[in-house]
This record gives structure tokens, sequence and C-alpha cells, in this order.
């Protein structure tokens, strides 16, 4: 199998290659069209079916799948050709949009139709993710895999974050339908992205015995750089549940920062654009700095972040927000380096699912405690217990000799 996928390598020293282009334009179109649809869906909730309650069990629904659904595809996505999943699941999520967009401008959109469509969606997204992650070690030398990992993290941080949601507003101002439809078209178009890739791509051999549930959980469980990962993922998930919750209400009330709607969507996606810078510098950061200060450098970020509504004014907030998820979304990539450097190609899939599962399941534990000591508890010192919590992940940063040793290993 490993000579089998070695095979179809090819050395670069320019770009990433075309195969690897041809991913990026299809996660980066099909993310686009993911973050266009679920603000779509939440805005239909609200003013086509009045009903504000749906929201919050529509974005419940939306990440949920990687609770429920992330070890089941990963097991799927390591027994097939991932260019191939991500094909189906795209054009699967294309019609399940579309379906949306066209019940919409018929005047048949239901409660039910778009729980049942946001969750399809979501369960998809599984499938898409873990497949292109599992794709990007078979793509690109190894010496390559922070830059790819990162240009693939934009398609995230950028399309799905930064670009979706206004684009989403902009349409349904036109027409209530058009985010749906517009979305189903852009995941159809990213199945193309693939298909118009001359060169072959990466073939699955082998892995058609039992299936085993439990094979990413002992490949985590082995492993203590993985371990290491999953423990500051979780721990930085948390205290993000908590600053995402706190944020919110501090930012819109009068008691705390007092901003105006436009201002709370301006920082907000200031987030997201810095978080993709980050994520496109992390190869160069770690050639600066080093893998190992790199990680650190990635804990101050998301303190700083954390701490960023502190300053008050948001003139003095919005650069360090930049700044902080600037250097706190490059863990993100150094995570998949790990996670890749760690797994056989039959098994990438599943360990992506096993850290999904673990560490965005952690996020609610966040919300749940900011939302249960708001009351007694100021809002500045909940922020500040966020990012106490983030900086205190430095002490979990594995060493150098235990990244080279981890290295050795991946590469016998």
């Amino acid at each position: 199998m490993a000579k089998a996928n070695k095979g179809v390598r090819q050395p670069r020293r320019g770009g990433l290659g075309p195969r690897f282009l041809g991913l990026w334009c299809s996660t980066a179109l099909s993310d686009t069209g993911n973050g266009i649809f679920l603000v779509g869906a939440t805005l239909l909730a609200i003013h086509t079916l009045e009903s504000p309650s749906l929201v919050g069990l529509l974005l419940t629904l939306a990440t949920i799948p990687w609770l429920v659904a992330a070890i089941p595809a990963g097991i799927v996505v390591d027994r097939m050709d991932g260019h191939r999943v991500i094909q189906i699941a795209n054009l699967v999520r294309a019609g399940t949009m579309l379906a949306v967009g066209v019940a919409s401008a018929t005047g048949h959109i239901s409660a039910v139709v778009l729980v049942v469509a946001v969750f399809i969606s979501g369960v998809l997204q599984t499938f898409v993710d873990g497949a292109a992650e599992a794709l990007v070690p078979e793509l690109v030398d190894s010496d390559r895999l922070s830059d790819a990992n990162g240009a693939l993290s934009v398609s995230t941080r950028v399309f799905y974050q930064f670009l979706g949601p206004p684009i989403a507003g902009l349409t349904y101002a036109l027409w209530p339908s058009a985010p749906a439809l517009l979305s189903g078209l852009l995941c159809g178009v990213s199945t193309l992205c693939i298909a118009a890739v001359r060169q072959p791509w990466p073939h699955r051999r082998g892995g058609r015995g039992k299936v085993d549930f439990r094979s990413g959980l002992r490949v985590v469980g082995r492993n203590r750089i993985l371990k290491a990962a999953i423990a500051i993922s979780g721990v930085t998930s948390i205290a993000n549940g908590v600053y995402l919750t706190v944020f919110a209400v501090y930012a819109n009330s009068d008691t705390g920062l007092g901003l105006t709607p436009a201002t709370y969507g301006v920082l907000t996606g200031l987030v997201g654009a810095g978080a993709g810078v980050g994520a496109c510098l992390t190869g160069r950061a770690e050639r600066l700095f080093g893998e190992v200060l790199t990680m650190r450098l990635t804990r101050v970020g998301w303190a700083l972040l954390f701490l960023s509504p502190l300053l008050r004014s948001p003139w003095l907030i919005a650069p360090v927000m930049v700044a902080g998820s600037a250097f706190g979304a490059m863990w993100a990539v150094q995570a998949m380096n790990l996670r890749q450097r760690a797994t056989s190609p039959g098994q990438r899939a599943q360990v992506l699912g096993v850290f999904r599962a673990l560490t965005y399941g952690a996020t609610p534990l966040g919300s749940l405690a900011a939302a249960t000591f708001h009351n007694t508890v100021s809002s500045q010192i909940l922020l500040g217990a966020a990012a106490a919590l983030t900086a205190a992940t430095i002490s979990l940063v594995p060493s150098r000799e235990s990244l080279a040793v981890h290295g050795r290993r991946a590469g016998s």
C-alpha cells in the first residue's frame, strides 16, 4: 500500500501540485457554500418561519454530527478513495441544499425541512473534512505539510467563517431562497474541481476486512503526542466555549462594551480573517521559530484573543483579536501535521474522527460553565479564566525531543 501511494507522488519544488490545487478549490467552494447555507437557514427560521427559538436547534444540529458521526465517517473514508468520498458527499449535500431552496421558493419550507437539511449537511461535512485531511499527506511531500494544511485550513477559516455569512445575508435580502440555492450550486461545482484534475488520485487498497470502531481510539491511546494534542485542543475548546458565550453578552450589553450590531459583526469577522492569515503563515512561522516555539505561541495567541474584550475600545480590541486569532489558528494546522505523521493512510480519517469528537465535544462544556456562572461572576473574570486556562496548556506542548521521536516513528 505504501509503495502504491508513493508511486503517484511527484517531486515538487514550487507549488503543491495540481491535485492539491483541485482539492483546495473543491473544499474552498464547498466550505463557502456550507457557510452560506447555515446562515441562510437561520435567517429562514427567524424571518420566514418567524421562529427565533429554532435557531438554537439548527446551530446545535450543525455541530452534533462531529460527536455522533465523526468516527463512523472516518471508518468509511479510510476504506474508500478519498477524492470519491468528497465528490459523493458534496453532490448529496448540493441536492439537500437545493431542495431547501426549492421548498422555500415554492412556499413549502418548514421547520422539519430545515432541521433535517442542516443535520444531513453536518453529517456530510464530517466525510468531506475527513477525506480532505487524509488525502493531504498523499499529495504533498512531508516537508510541505504545514504549507498544505495551512492552505486547506484557510477554506474553513476564511471561506466558511468570514465570507459565507455576509454572502448569505446579502443574498437573503435580495431573495430569501437565494442562499440555499447558491450554496447548493457551489457544492455541486466543487465536485468538478476534483474531476478536472488530470493526474491520478491515490487509490485505497485493502482495508476491506472487519469494521473496527475502536481502531482510531487505539491509535490515539498508544501515541503520547496525539494524546497531548487532544488535551491541548480539548482544554482550548472549553475556554473558547466560555469566551464565545461571555463575549456575545458582554459586547452587546450596555453594562459591557455596548457595541452596535455592525461593530460586533466586524469584530467577529476579524477573528476569522486573522485565523485565515495565521493558517497560511504556519509553515513560515515553524521555519522561523521552530515547531515547538510556534506551538507555545499559539497558546499565547488564544489567550490574547480571550483577553481582548477587556481593552474596552474597539480600536484596541480589533488588532489584538487579529493577532491573537492569527497565532491561535496555527495550532489547527500543527495538530493536522501531528495526526498525519502519526497515522498510516488507512487510519487518518478515523483518528481525525476521534480527535474531533473529543475536542469539539468540549466546547459546549465551556458554554455551559459560562452560562452557569455568568450571573454570579463578572464577565471580566470569566474571560480572564478562559485566557488562564488556555495559557496553562503551554505545559502540555510536547518537547523537541518527543517530536523528533514522533517523526522517526512516523517515517519508519
